[in-house]
């Protein structure tokens, strides 16, 4: 179990308020003899809120492994009954998890403001999963899962001592933060969805992060990021996970520093992801600042339908959108392919990005619920599962169509109404998860492709692409400009994508 040997200053059922002197610490417990009397043996006493008959004893002398409080999982141990609360649960990834840590026993509670409903609704389209109201879908987990979760109509900004009086009656041990607009296209509408998107997703996390402080501080917050905060820098300088190793090393000058430890460099490619990065160093502070924990995660492109929670009954289905602001890459290629609408490529199609299913998605987090960082830690995973180019997947998305499916897929290149580079270096590290947390990808490209085919070729969910197959295609231009995107031509779906060419793109790290 790769959480076996985490102990109790890990865990969120610790007790340290008016134990320890923060500002006499650094950024981890494990700094503490260094900082403090060198002259005595050092000692950090604490309280645990679910065994009180300990009373005062050192955090580091219990495992998880040795603790009563922790059960095993196929993911790790977890707390029994761990108060786990969803921000945004009403969303794609939101309600998925919320069914997900369901299943393993924990108490789930979750707010939404059912703002991606109604932002999908501005642009005219719709989940093309059909999805009840939150109401039935309550019943359903209920119902089928023997799942009950604690639901309240919350905005996490506007209603915040409405989430605060939530937050302090159920006292989750991990928050989840899916409360964010997630779509770049989104953002640059115009001024009023920039600023819109930029107020949602900067001053909510900033008021939940003051929220966390005076009422939960042990807990560990996990916020959603994005590898866009990265960019793709032409460099081909290495995307570091958050933060620069230690034998990272900047020479100038004639000098050289150590850059470990530092926040990597940012370069968001929206004002989505500008918002993303701000979050970054609001979190980032507030672990500075109160001893907060929390991780920042960087996750890839999302795509996919399945997981077992999900299937076990059409009214827990998550929703799934393919429109050009919030329809991700292979979820809107795959929904092409069903309805004969060639797959648009923007520009080239050569640009490359890091991608992990929605099951996969699922384990990454569970895996990071169950080993919380320290007081203090801001901690940065990169959680994607392989990394391709958009040209790569089109043609697996028309090959999968053609061959299992017989449907004529054809791809297209359109104009790119982005601001990016068609062609560029990528290297990413994702090494963490698979090495510090446990985690194995089990869900391949072409699986789950397969999955989605048979899901969008049942005749309610293939209507409803049909309703809504002209959202698809962009208009929204980054630049500003207001028209369509022309298509450039109709690719030869007899070329091969050849490994050398792959390989010459770009450079993989596992």
């Amino acid at each position: 179990m790769h959480n076996a040997k985490c102990t109790c200053w890990n865990c969120p059922a610790i007790d340290l308020a008016g134990k320890v002197d923060f500002r006499a610490c650094g950024q981890s417990g494990k700094q503490f003899d260094k900082t403090l009397d060198s002259t005595q043996e050092t000692h950090i006493m604490a309280e645990c809120k679910r065994r009180p008959e300990l009373g005062l004893y050192d955090p580091m002398a219990i495992t998880f492994q040795e603790c009563p409080q922790w059960q095993e999982t196929p993911y790790g141990y977890i707390l029994k009954d761990m108060r786990v609360m969803i921000l945004g649960i009403d969303g794609y990834l939101g309600w998925t998890l919320a069914l997900w840590l369901g299943s393993l026993g924990c108490k789930v509670s979750g707010v939404d403001n059912y703002n991606r409903r109604n932002w999908v609704k501005e642009r005219g389209a719709h989940t093309i999963v059909p999805i009840s109201r939150m109401n039935q879908r309550l019943r359903a987990a209920k119902e089928i899962l023997d799942i009950d979760i604690d639901f309240r109509q919350i905005d996490i900004y506007t209603q915040r001592e409405r989430l605060k009086e939530f937050i302090d009656e159920v006292k989750p041990e991990s928050i989840i933060h899916y409360a964010e607009n997630p779509s770049p296209a989104f953002s640059m509408i115009d001024v009023e969805h920039a600023i819109e998107v930029q107020k949602n997703n900067v001053l909510g996390t900033l008021a939940l992060l003051f929220t966390i402080r005076d009422t939960v501080p042990e807990s560990a917050l996990l916020k959603l990021g994005t590898m866009g905060e990265y960019g793709t820098p032409l460099t081909g300088r290495p995307l570091f996970e958050g933060i620069f190793p230690a034998e990272a090393i900047l020479q100038w000058g004639g000098r050289e520093w150590s850059l470990g430890g530092e926040l990597t460099p940012r370069d968001p490619v929206s004002f989505y992801h500008v918002s993303k990065v701000q979050d970054t160093f609001n979190v980032y502070e507030a672990c500075k600042y109160w001893w907060l924990r929390s991780f920042d995660i960087m996750q890839g492109v999302i795509f996919g339908v399945h997981t077992d929670q999900v299937a076990a009954d059409p009214r827990l289905r998550t929703r799934l959108d393919i429109d050009e602001w919030f329809g991700t890459i292979i979820n809107r290629f795959v929904a092409q392919a069903v309805i004969g609408i060639p797959l648009t490529l923007y520009g080239l199609g050569k640009q490359i990005r890091g991608f992990i299913a929605l099951r996969d998605a699922m384990e990454c987090m569970t895996r990071l619920i169950c080993a919380p960082p320290e007081p203090g830690q801001y901690a940065v995973v990169n959680q994607i599962s392989g990394i391709h180019s958009a040209r790569q997947l089109a043609y697996t998305v028309a090959k999968i169509g053609r061959e299992y499916f017989n449907l004529p897929v054809q791809i297209q290149r359109v104009e790119n109404p982005r601001v990016e580079a068609d062609e560029h270096p990528f290297e990413a590290l994702y090494e963490k998860l698979p090495k510090r947390y446990g985690f194995k990808p089990k869900v391949t490209i072409d699986e789950e492709i397969t999955r989605m085919f048979e899901l969008f070729l049942t005749p309610e969910v293939k209507k409803r692409i049909e309703e809504r197959k002209q959202v698809i295609m962009p208009k929204t231009w980054w630049s500003g400009v207001k028209k369509e995107v022309e298509r450039l031509e109709l690719l030869d779906l007899k070329g091969e994508i050849e490994e050398d060419e792959r390989l010459r793109m770009f450079k993989v790290h596992r």
